[in-house]
């Protein structure tokens, strides 16, 4: 989100984009909006889903990641039911406060049908493996700065592998296209902050 003229600084903006990334060939588009750097305005955020999900959610998958800004539980569960509303293909990394909670996301879980994907603020497999086994999250998300390189990100997909679960690579990337090449179970490949009105400030 933002306030370039003519960018994603609304509902529609996002929804418009949404529809160009679809026309230019996109399975997938992720919203990354404003969360709580606008004074948490969880209206906006839910109004955000609805307008994305109402133009295109019937034609792509549809994912929004407040990037774990999101000040309340009852926000989080407020912006998750929307997702359901528009049937959104993934939930990711909404709630921390000092730490990501892992009751607390086995609670979300319960109360809404949208899957949770978490990992982008915890660290190596040790960390990823407890959210699982915890029952607080769908997916798994692993970067190879954070997660111990190549060798990392693949000791995290192998035991999201023997879950049976997806890992999902953060950001785009040659490690990560290297990692995503030796995986079976992984959905998308990342472009990062991409932007209707600006060039991609991450290389694809």
């Amino acid at each position: 989100a933002d306030n370039v003229a003519g960018g994603l600084n609304s509902p529609e903006a996002y929804a418009d984009f949404a529809e160009q990334c679809l026309e230019i060939g996109y399975k997938g588009f992720k919203i990354h909006s404003w969360g709580a750097e606008a004074g948490a305005n969880i209206k906006r955020e839910i109004d955000t889903v609805h307008a994305v999900g109402s133009r295109v959610g019937a034609k792509m998958a549809l994912m929004i990641d407040p990037c774990c800004v999101y000040d309340t539980f009852a926000d989080t569960l407020a912006v998750g039911r929307a997702c359901d509303e528009e049937n959104f293909f993934w939930y990711e990394d909404p709630l921390r406060d000092s730490g990501v909670s892992q009751y607390a996301h086995k609670q979300l879980k319960k109360m809404i049908k949208t899957p949770l994907l978490q990992g982008e603020h915890l660290h190596l497999v040790e960390a990823h493996t407890d959210m699982a086994i915890a029952e607080a999250t769908d997916f798994w998300r692993a970067d190879p700065e954070y997660d111990g390189g190549i060798t990392g990100v693949m000791k995290v997909a192998h035991a999201a592998e023997g879950f049976g679960m997806d890992l999902e690579l953060h950001i785009a990337g040659p490690a990560q296209r290297h990692c995503m090449a030796a995986m079976r179970n992984s959905n998308f490949y990342e472009m990062g902050l991409v932007h209707p009105k600006l060039s991609n400030i991450v290389n694809p």
